[in-house]
């Protein structure tokens, strides 16, 4: 999490054992794919945690750029391909299932896109009050091309689960909507760390969709 390296490792724990548990109780494939979404949160949250570490301990700092980027991997490339791909794979609609092929191919754009400004574009960390900023060195003239990749991130980890059938999916739309929301409100300048502060609860959520899939396997 954004706010101390214990509470990072802490929620790592927390969310490797929720992601293991729902991965061990899938009864498919696509089911095990969005199962082990906890998971790799869990992975996102133990790199911001050693990147903690590493910005207050010398001996810690040689890894800092690996925990930096593995980190914002996680948050700003995995996502909006992961989500629009396990819904996709679970969805049984075909109106649906096309629906959710254009935000995928948009979360594939918005993969490629970030990819190109984290191999070009250097990132500085900045420790302030208790979060974590994540400063890249933009052209001046950039502005608009981060709010058209802010939309399409948007829309590509958002929308599917409003447009899938799939019983409870909607409401991991709602968590995330209400929590980026949240972020941006609030925390303007640390929406990419402050964001992830949500992983448990969506994680809560996307085992609670897997109990509606596979009621006689789960208890809630």
């Amino acid at each position: 999490m954004c706010f101390s390296a214990g509470a990072s490792f802490g929620a790592s724990a927390v969310l490797s054992v929720i992601g293991t548990t729902g991965v061990i109780k899938a009864k498919t494939i696509p089911q095990g794919l969005f199962a082990g979404i906890p998971f790799l949160f869990s992975i996102q949250q133990l790199s911001e945690g050693m990147l903690w570490l590493s910005l207050k301990n010398a001996d810690l700092a040689s890894g800092q750029s690996f925990y930096t980027y593995t980190f914002l991997v996680f948050a700003m490339m995995v996502w909006p391909i992961l989500v629009p791909l396990t819904i996709r794979l679970l969805e049984k609609d075909p109106m649906r299932i096309k629906r959710i092929n254009v935000l995928l191919a948009i979360g594939i754009t918005v993969f490629i896109g970030i990819g190109w400004v984290l191999l070009y574009f250097p990132v500085q960390v900045i420790r302030m009050d208790h979060h974590l900023h994540y400063e890249f060195d933009f052209p001046s003239k950039s502005k608009t091309g981060i709010i058209v990749f802010s939309l399409l991130y948007f829309l590509s980890t958002i929308l599917p689960p409003f447009i899938s059938g799939i019983k409870r999916m909607k409401w991991l739309g709602v968590v995330f909507a209400v929590s980026y929301l949240f972020a941006i409100t609030f925390y303007s300048g640390f929406v990419v760390s402050v964001w992830c502060y949500f992983a448990a609860i969506l994680s809560l959520v996307v085992i609670w969709i897997m109990a509606g899939m596979n009621k006689p396997v789960f208890t809630y």
